[in-house]
């Protein structure tokens, strides 16, 4: 019972996190990740959030691009839309995986001053890993909410995110 009340509390407030983005509001790719290679490092504008991707279940990637999305929400406003900071597209071919994702210093600019020691971050994935042309569906790799809500904190430290495939 304590399960099916976190799971629903958990959906919820995703649900109302995503329904509440307004993807006008959004900027293209281009424009919000600023493109780095491999061997650079990161800007005095930016840092690099450290994601590790894993899980349990036996992945079968047939289309390796994947888009990672930061948002920051402020979790004392319940109404208020969650803000996309960041969003950059990566190639896998196979779980676990490791990605520094470049994040803006000024993050926490996005949201009031008075409130910025209160924001939380967390991340999202967009991945057709099934090749069937329609991301986030049955059969594609997902981030395994019932394990782990995606949270992260932007402090320099390697972050935990669980995949699994939606059923």
């Amino acid at each position: 019972m304590k399960r099916n009340i976190l799971l629903l509390m958990t959906a919820g407030a995703l649900s109302v996190t995503l329904l509440s983005c307004n993807k006008n509001d959004k900027k293209p790719l281009s424009e919000n990740t600023p493109v780095k290679s491999e061997n650079s490092t990161p800007s005095d504008n930016q840092k690099d959030l450290k994601l590790e991707f894993t899980g349990t279940d036996h992945f079968n990637i047939k289309n390796p691009k994947l888009k990672v999305s930061l948002y920051g929400h402020d979790p004392l406003l319940a109404d208020a839309p969650a803000v996309l900071i960041t969003e950059k597209e990566y190639e896998q071919t196979s779980v676990p995986f490791t990605i520094n994702m470049p994040v803006p210093k000024d993050a926490a600019s996005h949201f009031d001053p008075k409130d910025k020691e209160r924001i939380k971050y967390y991340v999202s994935i967009e991945w057709d890993s099934n090749g069937n042309g329609k991301p986030n569906e049955k059969e594609d790799i997902y981030i395994d909410h019932d394990k782990q809500f995606p949270n992260v904190k932007l402090d320099g430290e390697t972050q935990k995110i669980y995949l699994k495939i939606l059923k």
